[in-house]
């Protein structure tokens, strides 16, 4: 929650994400996190993590490398929520979605969004209406179909070009 109690998504992690990562610095996590569909959670306390890392040293790298992939996905999704468009930002996220299931083997053309179109507008800084009209866009131009929470990418290069905010 904001500081007056409003609540900001801050992110939708998927299976295999990190989660966390955020409070390593303050050593406490800072954010409430919420499952929106049945989940399994691996908990790795920070020292023993730091302690395994140490005694193995290809997985002290391999764990700094997954942090900085974290850092990289933050910046990248801070930068498409200021972009002034709302068919780039919402172009931008299902383009992120999409690479995001396709790094852990799932398909990345045909989805479902876990979250609901109310998540995804505070996600994003949009309105549910904006959210509503830019999916039907992209539907209606035939860059994706939608249906409810599915998603079927059908033109990726069309998509790019969207969320590079030339639409």
């Amino acid at each position: 929650r904001g500081p007056k109690g409003v609540e900001h998504v801050m992110g939708f992690h998927i299976m295999g994400d990190v989660v966390g990562v955020g409070g390593i610095g303050q050593s406490a996590y800072v954010f409430d996190m919420r499952a929106l569909e049945p989940s399994d959670v691996c908990e790795i306390p920070y020292d023993r993590l730091q302690a395994l890392g140490s005694a193995v040293p290809a997985l002290g790298r391999n764990i700094f490398r997954i942090f900085g992939r974290y850092r990289n996905r933050d910046a990248r999704m801070l930068s498409l929520r200021r972009e002034d468009a709302a068919q780039a930002r919402v172009a931008g996220f299902l383009l992120d979605f999409s690479r995001r299931l396709d790094e852990r083997g799932g398909d990345p053309t045909r989805f479902r969004l876990p979250m609901s179109r109310a998540e995804l507008a505070n996600y994003l800084g949009l309105g549910v209406a904006d959210v509503e009209v830019e999916i039907a866009r992209l539907d209606t131009r035939g860059t994706v179909m939608a249906s409810g929470q599915r998603m079927e990418i059908r033109d990726l290069e069309g998509l790019q070009s969207l969320a590079a905010g030339h639409g």
